[in-house]
């Protein structure tokens, strides 16, 4: 069947809605005339909608986006709005997803403008609108990421890379590494900061018996280590494994950043899933973010919201880079020797690595079993065994 594009007139009402910003809104208006008098360009755009769209093959990889030479050639620095316009035919679906779990028009705004921020944030950057990084925004318009007050969620199987333990008893919790982990010698994910393996690094091993759950003991700031522990089954329960639900966290750009403001939006989360989504049934949160980089904590003092929040987290070893850390804390395009020490954080970034130390982002997991969310302190629960007790 032969793709029906949007009428203008209804692709411009959802732009208005969404806040897409009036300028790139202009630009979609004239994509869709060209694709309508552009047999080549129509062929181009319902085969990347079938293929990458319909599919659903977008929600499945992290990639940048392929620009087909000719759409190039047309568009020119706005080639990349091409495919936004393609991913916004998608919005009567996420409208009517939206309408059949009952979800408000407010929500479907505060959502879904997180598109509009995106396009008006490259304006910002590079004086054009465009989309750059097209792969994030498929979690808004299939109805799988919602925006409740300063941070999004989305529930999703967990990876099963780690593995979590719970000693009810004494309150304790253990991550433990999961089989394969390819490690440093100091605990860090080989690869961090796009560096080569090192020669003094260890692999970690996992396995479970009837009596005992044997891995690599993990500490709250991701550090793996270098020895084996069992954990008795008679006294542990593993209560993270692959494919248990958690809501994935993300922090928009404009969240004012405040700890007991996110705290509140936690438990306003835990309402809409118990009342929109029932039959989800998730363990806590989880965030690859950076605002996880372990040395913003020798950066920041204790009472920085910052700390506060990555606090509340059991990080985990991940193989991450500066990259992310600067682009928030800069920007994708300023270079280190253009970078201004114009505020405090900014200026403790570049000391650090002025002094030529290395700094990466993390993933953080929590669970609701650990206590309220704003009152964990995974240092002070987390027991890593000695490897020699063989009851722990």
């Amino acid at each position: 069947m032969e793709l029906s594009l949007l009428p203008n007139d209804l692709l411009q009402h959802y732009c208005r809605k969404i806040q897409i910003p009036e300028g790139a809104a202009e630009i979609l208006a004239d994509i869709t005339n060209k694709i309508i008098n552009d047999q080549k360009l129509f062929e181009i755009y319902a085969e990347f909608y079938k293929n990458t769209i319909e599919s659903g093959y977008w929600t499945t990889v992290w990639e940048p986006l392929a620009v087909h030479p000719y759409v190039k050639d047309v568009f020119g620095k706005h080639a990349s709005l091409f495919y936004l316009h393609a991913a916004l035919q998608r919005l009567p679906l996420t409208e009517r997803k939206y309408s059949e779990r009952n979800l408000s028009e407010e929500l479907f705004v505060e959502t879904l403008r997180d598109i509009g921020v995106w396009v008006q944030h490259a304006y910002q950057l590079v004086g054009y609108y465009a989309i750059g990084n097209f792969s994030w925004i498929w979690r808004h318009l299939e109805a799988k990421l919602f925006r409740l007050g300063g941070m999004q969620f989305m529930a999703a199987p967990f990876s099963g890379v780690v593995k979590g333990f719970y000693h009810s008893k004494e309150h304790h919790f253990l991550l433990l590494c999961g089989d394969g982990m390819e490690l440093r010698a100091n605990g860090d994910m080989q690869g961090v900061c796009n560096k080569e393996k090192t020669t003094d690094g260890f692999v970690t091993k996992y396995e479970e018996t009837e009596q005992f759950y044997i891995g690599n003991p993990i500490t709250p700031i991701g550090k793996g280590l270098n020895k084996q522990v069992k954990l008795n089954r008679s006294e542990w329960q593993k209560v993270l494994d692959k494919d248990d639900h958690l809501l994935e966290v993300h922090i928009p750009r404009d969240t004012a950043f405040n700890m007991e403001a996110l705290k509140e939006t936690y438990k306003r989360a835990k309402d809409f899933y118990s009342t929109y989504f029932p039959e989800v049934k998730y363990k806590g949160m989880i965030s690859h973010s950076w605002l996880f980089t372990p040395q913003l904590r020798e950066m920041l003092p204790p009472a920085s919201n910052i700390v506060k929040f990555q606090q509340q987290f059991y990080l985990y070893p991940t193989a991450g880079s500066e990259r992310f850390l600067w682009n928030f804390v800069f920007n994708e395009i300023t270079e280190r020797k253009d970078a201004k020490p114009d505020t405090s954080l900014r200026k403790q970034v570049l000391r650090y690595l002025e002094e030529e130390k290395e700094m990466f982002d993390m993933n953080g997991i929590y669970l609701d079993l650990c206590g309220e969310f704003g009152t964990v302190e995974y240092e002070k629960i987390a027991k890593v065994p000695d490897a020699n007790d063989g009851g722990m």
